[in-house]
């Protein structure tokens, strides 16, 4: 029997012009029908359809029928923490059901670990002071600027791929705990 994986990534930027601009350090695409066409094969090669993928917002721009059809030739289990440049598409329901969840913050354990995972960096998070790991996107790899157990997994910070979370917990472990503030 094939085992599940779980992923996470988060600003996927489908069909979005700018973000070309905006990273082209880590974009550098002709257009976004290459950059699509590349992210999509990359996450296909590395996910099954039975893995489950955390995306932490700002899935695709433009037309929501474009953004629904990319979206479901991705592999896996799709699970959704809204972005800021999500809330236009999951008005229409063909994107809505994309995924098989969609939550503004979403907090839970998995193996032993307490994950919370919210698109924007927060300064403190729920359990932050028990070492809880906070993942989030947003920043397209740039630093936060809070220490701890918090990381920015956007696909620019991966090659444009998603990350393994078994992986990401194991480094994430040798950050220290960060205490509540003023403790």
């Amino acid at each position: 029997m094939i085992e599940s994986k779980t992923w996470i990534t988060s600003d996927i930027h489908f069909h979005h012009h700018n973000i070309l601009k905006f990273c082209a350090g880590t974009r550098p695409y002709a257009d976004t029908d290459e950059m699509n066409e590349v992210i999509i094969s990359q996450w296909n090669s590395m996910i099954s359809p039975i893995d489950k993928v955390y995306i932490l917002g700002d899935v695709a721009f433009g037309d929501v029928q474009k953004a629904t059809r990319i979206i479901n030739r991705c592999h896996g289990e799709k699970v959704l923490i809204t972005g800021n440049h999500d809330i236009k598409h999951l008005k229409e329901r063909m994107f809505r059901n994309c995924f098989t969840e969609v939550y503004d913050y979403h907090a839970f354990n998995y193996k032993g670990e307490y994950i919370v995972l919210f698109h924007y960096p927060m300064w403190e998070w729920d359990q932050m002071h028990r070492g809880s790991i906070h993942f989030h996107g947003h920043l397209h790899a740039r630093p936060c600027g809070v220490d701890g157990r918090i990381m920015d997994v956007s696909m620019d910070g991966n090659n444009c791929t998603p990350y393994l979370l078994d992986n990401l917990i194991k480094v994430m472990l040798k950050n220290p705990v960060r205490a509540h503030y003023g403790d």
